[in-house]
């Protein structure tokens, strides 16, 4: 599934749809806010949630972010460490996905981490040269929740 996001999340208004390819909306999405960490919730095209993103800067060179589904369980949760040069290497620390994510300053690739060794599930790139801010986001849907794929996308 490729998804389009035509300006990232944070230079949007509070709600905005994320499509396909094709320009079907396929998940509707909306930023909330608290003193210290950023919310974005996940919603079908019918208004229902399906998965929560938490994240938040905790030291100068360490990021943290959290996937829960709609019933508050979590899905993964990352503690990144920022090196210089804005290469990232992130690794799952809990729930029940096990991510490796590597990021640049125009791509980022999530890989799953099982039995079977490391695979592909999400890869997320910005265009350049557009008018706006795009971001183009590969979902493997028989590796991962296309919901939860969106989320690691948003994140980058």
């Amino acid at each position: 599934m490729r998804i389009i996001i035509k300006q990232k999340y944070f230079t949007v208004g509070a709600k905005f749809e994320i499509k396909t390819q094709e320009g079907q909306t396929v998940f509707f999405a909306e930023r909330q806010w608290d003193r210290f960490m950023t919310n974005v919730v996940l919603f079908t095209p019918d208004g229902a949630p399906i998965a929560r993103m938490q994240s938040e800067l905790k030291k100068v060179f360490t990021s943290w972010f959290s996937i829960s589904d709609a019933r508050g369980n979590q899905v993964c949760v990352i503690n990144e460490k920022l090196p210089f040069l804005c290469f990232r290497r992130a690794v799952s620390s809990q729930g029940n996905l096990n991510f490796k994510i590597k990021a640049g300053p125009f791509h980022m690739k999530a890989y799953l981490l099982d039995s079977n060794g490391k695979t592909l599930a999400v890869k997320a790139r910005k265009k350049l040269l557009s008018f706006r801010d795009t971001y183009v986001i590969d979902i493997d849907e028989n590796r991962i929740n296309p919901a939860y794929g969106v989320l690691v996308g948003l994140w980058y």
